[in-house]
């Protein structure tokens, strides 16, 4: 979709601001193929959003951000072609390996199992929320047989809040066994943030042979009432089934 008139020239004068202002960035850097880079990735999100791709203009600015500010550092993801675009060859990130998987999909790439799951989870998360009642995590696993089973506890009230934060440190790398030994082939781990109000849920699924997903969902508490926000998938490598090629077959 292309830019109307005024909303290109907004665009420009912002990008104009932006070059103006990297012999700045140049002497926070003091290395010039990092400053190169970062140049170039601005370059890219420029065109990105020229385009219309919003989403892909502002992550390879957040790339640029990280550069520039490492506290803002994010996954390496543009960067190997920013640097490749610069210089004609990877230097510097000549040993990253760069996800093939978008920052944001659909339900339709989970796969048949990572959607059992998920439908599993919702609708229990659903009906502990609608109870008021609080939780940090819970996590299911499919074992290698097929057989669907809970692996976390539910959190006895006098051990929250203490308890619950521990248990999902304990959890994730209890689901990072099971997976890497073979005892299971998907897996679900559900945590909430900001429990006693509006807040967000988070399920990390995972399937073997194929990318991690994240689905978020935004909530909101109208008294006794829960309402909910469209989910919102983001792919990722593997995290439970590390040692996976994670190919979407």
């Amino acid at each position: 979709m292309s830019l109307v008139s005024d909303q290109r020239q907004a665009l420009l004068d912002e990008f104009a601001r932006l070059r103006s202002g990297f012999h700045f960035v140049g002497q926070k850097l003091k290395d010039e193929r990092l400053l190169r880079i970062a140049q170039e990735l601005m370059e890219m999100a420029f065109e990105a959003y020229l385009i219309g791709d919003k989403k892909l203009g502002a992550h390879t600015l957040q790339e640029c951000e990280g550069i520039i500010w490492p506290s803002l550092h994010i996954k390496t993801k543009y960067a190997v072609e920013a640097e490749r675009r610069a210089f004609g060859e990877n230097v510097l990130y000549s040993n990253i390996v760069v996800s093939p998987y978008p920052y944001e999909g659909t339900s339709s790439d989970l796969g048949t199992e990572q959607t059992t799951l998920l439908a599993l989870a919702e609708k229990w998360c659903r009906a502990y929320q609608m109870q008021q009642k609080e939780f940090k995590y819970f996590s299911w696993v499919i074992d290698a047989d097929g057989g669907i089973r809970r692996t976390s506890l539910e959190p006895k009230e006098d051990d929250y809040p203490i308890l619950p934060p521990v248990q999902r440190s304990f959890g994730f790398k209890r689901l990072q066994e099971l997976g890497h030994s073979g005892q299971i082939r998907a897996c679900v781990l559900v945590q909430i943030i900001s429990p006693l109000g509006d807040g967000i849920v988070s399920f990390e699924l995972e399937q073997r042979g194929r990318p991690r997903v994240s689905a978020r969902q935004l909530f909101k508490r109208r008294g006794g009432r829960v309402d909910y926000e469209n989910m919102r998938f983001h792919l990722e490598d593997p995290q439970f089934f590390a040692d996976d090629p994670g190919t979407s077959g």
